[in-house]
Formats: C-alpha cells, structure tokens, sequence
C-alpha cells in the first residue's frame, strides 16, 4: 500500500475476484489462520494490539480484538507445532516508565492521521526503527506465547538485549527459533 492503511484481503482463486475482509488498521504485520479453520487473527503493529477476524462459520464477517495493550509491538504471529499456542514477537518492548515514541504519538488524533493516511509504508518502517527508545529495543528483546483464547501464558526476555527487535518466533517441538529484522543471526532455545 502507498500509506500508512493496511488491510486484509481474500483472494479467490476458482471466481478470481478478491474480497475485503478488513481495513482501516495502523501498520497491520503478522497473520495466522487459527486451527479453527473458520478465523484468522492479524498484528496491527503501531497499536500493540491483534484482531481476530472470522471468514466461516457462525461469526463470519465479525472481526474483534484479539489480544489489547500488549506489553511490545508485534510483528509476525506463528502457531506452535503442536497448534495450541502462537507465538508472538516484539519488533519494541513496551517497557513502563519509559519513554515510548509510538505510544505517545498515537495519543494525537493528527498524527495518527497522517501516520495513517499519507505516510509512505518505507517511511513508516524506517520511523519505526529509527525513532524507537534506543533504551528499550535495542538491549531489550521481548516475546511471548499466548493461548488461542488470547491470554499470554509465557514469556520470554532478553534484558541485555543479546535478542532483540524480533520479527518472527516458530518451534519444532525441541527448539523455540527467533528471527529479528535488525539482527544477522537466529536465535534458539531449547523447549
């Protein structure tokens, strides 16, 4: 997209049309079906928030939020292995008692605005890691595993920052893998 707006389309492929599903959302990022098969739930990156959108079943055509005041930004979203959990990478912690950029810009309805409408997506990624507290994201990595009803129920901390900015978390059953979008290496943890 040309600015800031994401959204969320779906592609048929036999009738070869495409459907909105959802829109209006401040820097939209990871996406994951739910087992459920009847869901899908999106990270909308600047708000520290992710919604859950239905495309079957009994809710179709309802999106709600998800998971709300999340503790960093997230990035991408990952089901476990085993499909019972997600994983969720910060690309920035949101750390209490210090100063967050973001947050304090999105408290001014202009500024949310022009973030939203005319800001150029290259412009806003750059913003993004560019303005960033420097305290916080850069020795500070954050992650968490949520279960699929949206309650965190771990999570991970790398206070030295030796694992930081992360754009992606996936297990293999033995190993929990982080990928970071400032890093050039992987990191791992044994499960």
């Amino acid at each position: 997209m040309p600015n800031g707006k994401k959204i969320v389309y779906k592609y048929n492929i036999k009738s070869d049309t495409l459907t909105l599903l959802m829109d209006d959302m401040y820097f939209a990022n990871g996406i994951q079906i739910l087992p459920d098969k009847q869901s899908f739930i999106v990270s909308e990156t600047l708000t520290a928030r992710i919604h859950r959108h239905y495309f079957d079943g009994p809710k179709k055509g309802l999106t709600e939020i998800f998971m709300d005041n999340l503790p960093g930004n997230p990035d991408n979203l990952r089901l476990s292995s085993d499909k019972k959990t997600i994983w969720i990478a910060f690309a920035m912690p949101r750390i209490a008692g210090k100063y967050q950029t973001f947050d304090q810009m999105l408290k001014y309805p202009m500024i949310r605005k022009i973030l939203h409408n005319y800001m150029p997506h290259t412009i806003l990624t750059w913003a993004f890691q560019y303005f960033n507290d420097p305290k916080t994201s850069k020795i500070y990595g954050l992650a968490v595993q949520a279960d699929l009803e949206g309650n965190i129920r771990r999570s991970f901390h790398s206070p030295k920052g030796t694992v930081n900015n992360l754009s992606q978390m996936t297990d293999d059953g033995k190993y929990l893998y982080f990928c970071s979008y400032a890093n050039s290496f992987l990191a791992r943890i044994k499960l």
